[in-house]
């Protein structure tokens, strides 16, 4: 199988209702993956619980990616007036990695939530360079809100609904009837 097919299978049986531990284990023998490269791709599919669990969070998340989105276009309007209809393209280009991002969180891709948290504290790191620049004004208390809580949302569902596996060595006969130590992977669910 190719990594592909693996991750569209284990989505597959986590949708179903696996959980990833059971999902893990039923691939384990069919996918001749490497154990780890297997265990990082069912870590990268939330659980139907994890899922239920931080919905309104995740909602939450959507819904500021989604007011970014809407700004930005907003923030470009002015452009598009001003120097005509052939400026248009601006209005979708500036907002293009927030809808890329806002996308991925939809689609519960594990790695736009760390993107959307890093992004947030370099708009942290202009906005404080703005703020040190120049006067006061109360949108910057408004955008420091905003920001913190994309970093604090985008590193939270990352770690609740994608949390590391464990590998721990468990005691085994072979088929000598040796004792023998082996590696296994264990996921919380």
């Amino acid at each position: 199988m190719t990594k592909k097919a693996v991750k569209k299978e284990v989505k597959r049986l986590i949708l179903e209702g696996k959980t990833k531990q059971e999902a893990y284990d039923e691939l384990k023998g069919i996918s001749k993956m490497k154990a780890e490269d297997l265990a990082k791709i069912v870590q990268s599919v939330p659980s139907l619980n994890a899922r239920d669990k931080y919905r309104s969070l995740n909602i939450v998340l959507i819904g500021l990616l989604s007011l970014t989105v809407a700004l930005k276009m907003l923030s470009g309007l002015p452009i598009v007036i001003e120097k005509g209809i052939a400026w248009f393209p601006v209005l979708l280009f500036l907002p293009l990695i927030n809808i890329i991002l806002l996308i991925g969180v939809s689609t519960y891709n594990q790695s736009s939530y760390k993107f959307v948290a890093i992004l947030a504290i370099l708009g942290l790191f202009r906005l404080l360079r703005d703020l040190l620049s120049s006067s006061f004004d109360t949108f910057i208390i408004i955008d420091v809100v905003f920001a913190a809580g994309l970093i604090g949302l985008g590193f939270y569902l990352g770690s609740k609904l994608f949390p590391n596996y464990t590998t721990v060595k468990e005691r085994y006969q072979n088929s000598q009837g040796q004792d023998r130590m082996r590696n296994v992977i264990k996921f919380e669910d």
